[in-house]
């Protein structure tokens, strides 16, 4: 996760954490989470918490460490931001590929491949037992899950927990309001006093391996 605030400062409170390390990069893909968990498996300790979380199967990792914000496709096409690449020439080829060579299968077995990994190789080589993983956004790209925890792809992503409240509890109309403007903020939180508990009533799956009983929101 990319920020310490909001859902992450209430975990660590709520584990008693006397120290947070948010390891994510806002907008980055399932490689770069794959390389960051390679980076810190054998330092992770067994009293540590970690909670990971798996993003949009769409998010590519090109080459340099500052290209992992990469453009995701809408129903028009490509989207993208320009300024997260260094040169023009590196901005047409991202643009090129997306267009002309991205394809949802290869995409989703690339993702299936690294996520397998995660849970069948890194996981189990941490020292700690408290540990969950979640699907922060686009839970539909993984459609294929084979031999994965299937508990985890049940779940509503973070994202959508968001999205259902705005719709369910505070009446906003799903046809009516973008909500790529509306939760365009750190981990797509939503400040209102019952959102927490509108956000963990969806998380007791992580709650429990995480080995959380009493959530702390102070």
């Amino acid at each position: 996760m990319a920020y310490d605030t909001n859902y992450i400062r209430i975990l660590g409170n709520s584990c008693n954490a006397d120290n947070i390390k948010a390891l994510g990069v806002d907008g980055s893909g399932l490689l770069f989470t794959y390389q960051r968990l390679l980076e810190c498996k054998d330092k992770i300790q067994e009293d540590d918490v970690v909670l990971i979380g798996l993003s949009s199967t769409a998010r590519f990792l090109f080459g340099e460490e500052d290209l992992h914000i990469i453009p995701t496709l809408d129903k028009d096409g490509v989207t993208n931001v320009e300024e997260h690449f260094k040169s023009n020439e590196q901005h047409k080829a991202v643009l090129y590929f997306m267009k002309h060579l991205y394809h949802d299968l290869h995409v989703g077995n690339l993702a299936h491949a690294v996520v397998s990994s995660i849970f069948h190789s890194i996981i189990p080589s941490f020292k700690t037992k408290r540990v969950s993983a979640v699907v922060t956004v686009g839970k539909n790209g993984y459609f294929n899950t084979f031999n994965l925890p299937q508990s985890v792809f049940k779940d509503t992503d973070l994202y959508d927990i968001a999205f259902s409240y705005l719709v369910n509890i505070k009446d906003y109309d799903p046809d009516n309001f973008d909500p790529t403007v509306v939760l365009a903020n750190h981990n797509h939180w939503l400040e209102y006093d019952d959102y927490p508990d509108y956000f963990f009533s969806k998380l007791t799956r992580v709650l429990k391996e995480l080995q959380i009983d009493k959530l702390i929101y102070e």
